[in-house]
């Protein structure tokens, strides 16, 4: 019992909590798709709104693996999937990226996915305990849902 408690605390925390304001795109999303086809046509991407950057506080050692890859400690955390070039997402389905290979103005890719932020999102940084909350979060509604 206790442990779904901490969930539900960092869960909000996470969710509620104080964070810096970002803004992404703002073409419509029929424009991104259009745009995000074109441009990456050997790539996957996801077009995401109700977004949030979480920079991953890790141990030393955990941090160092993830940058020996090319990697940045940081995930994508999306609320709602506008669209999906390989059609693994619905449009609605929240997502947790991999690690950030690079973050340029609206796009963020990680070790496998471009990602299109749409509209406002934030950035916050968080705590290791606090993203495997939200993961299992989206299992959860995975299984519900899904």
């Amino acid at each position: 019992m206790n442990t779904r408690v901490t969930d539900i605390d960092l869960l909000g925390d996470l969710l509620f909590g104080s964070a810096r304001s970002l803004g992404g795109s703002k073409l419509g999303d029929d424009e991104l798709i259009e745009l995000a086809a074109d441009t990456f046509r050997e790539k996957s991407f996801c077009i995401v709104r109700r977004w949030m950057l979480l920079d991953v506080m890790l141990p030393e050692s955990q941090e160092r693996e993830v940058k020996t890859q090319g990697l940045e400690a940081t995930l994508l955390y999306a609320q709602a999937a506008v669209f999906d070039s390989q059609s693994k997402l619905q449009p609605g389905d929240s997502i947790l990226s991999d690690f950030q290979r690079e973050f340029d103005g609206c796009i963020f890719e990680s070790k496998h996915t471009i990602f299109i932020l749409a509209g406002r999102g934030a950035r916050k940084h968080v705590s290791l305990p606090a993203v495997e909350a939200i993961a299992a979060d989206i299992k959860r509604v995975e299984k519900t849902y899904g």
